[in-house]
């Protein structure tokens, strides 16, 4: 998991055991990027504002397991 202000990744962290995360950041706008760290390569991406609070988020990465 990433956070990104335009092309520069401010803070990064993985999924606990639940595929639950936490990122701390200041007040702004971000793309949080999930990429799935198997060897089938897939992305999940969305843009966020922070402005104070706690913003939930959900990312759904292809494991691809069939």
């Amino acid at each position: 998991m990433v956070a990104y202000d335009g092309d520069t990744a401010q803070v990064s962290t993985r999924t606990d055991s639940g595929g639950f995360f936490r990122l701390t950041l200041p007040v702004g706008r971000y793309v949080i990027k999930a990429t799935n760290a198997g060897g089938y390569a897939s992305t999940a991406s969305q843009d966020v504002v922070v402005s104070g609070g706690p913003v939930r988020i959900t990312l759904i990465v292809d494991s691809g397991i069939r």
